[in-house]
């Protein structure tokens, strides 16, 4: 590997680059490393100073000092790629650290998790290490509970209704209504509303899930400063506020005529397929991170398209390929398997590759899918835009 030793210095310290001096502690380059893999990555060259001095290293163990500190300090140990680079005579000792599959990792002696900010490492806020946890598949936000809530919270014909028309169970006097909101997980031990509970069947979710519901506008122009013909901010339950988005596309799209070569056959065309609508509508409510507050699920509507935000980055263990190809991972198995009760999404995962396959099939500009940022954005464009 070919490095401009120099070129880094000048660069400084940032959200993937640490220097650190020889004389090091073990939790402190713990720490570091722990910070990396729970993030992105990142490399770490022990023989520089904070100032960029090179100072080089004189320990000839330190490898192992190093490899070490990653097996035993580290929990899950870390394994790391280490190298030599030689500068002004002197020799660094260049360490690194890859984005870690199994996070969150922490440091052993001082049970803390750390991520990197910029050019340095901190500790998550509770907020940041459940995203960590969720990464890693150890934690589901969805099934946590909304503290303040009671079995008084549930809308209980909608569960009763869910129970006889999506899982086939009749209710009797004998039915054990605790065990069986307990056993579907709408409650947890406490008999608190876990949160994909209250979206479904909560009576006032928004109080105790404030980025519960869905944000909708309508603009008469391609941008945002365009003026706003409509505009809806919406509370519900999870199948309500699907419809309702629907709806709000349908009334604010139109349909035109469309007839063959021949002109001996009409059809209507809509300037957005329903089908694609409540696929992305449900995908949004399906995939999105709950623990991300202050944010809701929001669509816009311009004159040339619309744009579909989901609050969350994707899972690790998914990328946009990955999607695309028909492969699933639920972030929120629970929303996940009440939406396929519920018919809003199909079990198989072939959402977005339908999507994709309908609007090439009718010759119609492909979607673009967003997933760069700190949610995952779809944009479709207007089939009758000409």
């Amino acid at each position: 590997m070919n490095l401009d030793i120099y070129q880094i210095i000048s660069n400084g310290e940032n959200s993937r680059t640490e220097f650190k001096s020889g004389d090091f502690h073990n939790d402190s380059l713990a720490k570091e490393i722990t910070a990396f893999s729970n993030m992105s990555g990142g490399e770490i060259f022990i023989g520089i100073s904070d100032s960029g001095m090179i100072e080089g290293i004189e320990d000839k163990r330190l490898e192992e000092r190093v490899i070490q500190i990653c097996r035993n300090n580290i929990i899950p140990p870390v394994i790391p790629e280490i190298s030599f680079v030689h500068a002004e005579g002197k020799k660094i000792l260049h360490i690194i650290v890859e984005k870690g599959k199994f996070k969150p990792f922490k440091v052993k002696s001082s049970n803390k998790y750390y991520i990197r900010a910029g050019s340095v490492s901190i500790e998550p806020t509770n907020e940041e290490l459940i995203r960590l946890f969720q990464d890693s598949s150890q934690f589901h936000f969805e099934a946590s509970r909304l503290l303040g809530t009671t079995v008084d919270n549930i809308d209980l014909l909608k569960f009763r209704l869910y129970c006889k028309n999506y899982r086939q169970m009749e209710w009797d006097e004998d039915t054990d209504f605790g065990r069986l909101l307990y056993n579907f997980q709408i409650v947890d031990e406490n008999g608190c509303l876990t949160v994909a509970g209250s979206l479904f069947f909560g009576t006032d979710t928004s109080r105790y899930l404030p980025q519960s519901g869905i944000d909708m506008n309508c603009f008469n122009g391609t941008d945002q400063t365009a003026d706003m013909t409509d505009y809806k901010s919406l509370d519900g339950t999870v199948p309500e506020l699907i419809e309702a988005a629907e709806q709000f596309v349908k009334f604010n799209s139109k349909t035109k005529p469309v007839f063959n070569e021949d002109e001996t056959r009409r059809t209507d065309r809509h300037d957005y397929e329903p089908f694609v609508i409540r696929e992305l509508v449900a995908n949004a409510f399906m995939h999105r991170d709950w623990s991300v507050f202050g944010q809701k699920i929001r669509i816009n509507l311009f004159l040339n398209r619309a744009e579909f935000f989901s609050p969350g980055k994707i899972p690790n263990t998914l990328n946009l390929v990955r999607a695309l190809s028909g492969i699933s991972y639920y972030r929120n198995p629970l929303i996940a398997q009440m939406l396929k009760d519920y018919k809003f999404a199909e079990k198989a995962g072939r959402g977005l590759q339908k999507i994709v396959k309908f609007h090439k099939h009718n010759n119609l500009k492909s979607p673009d899918f967003d997933i760069d940022g700190e949610y995952f954005k779809v944009i479709v464009y207007n089939a009758n835009d000409t």
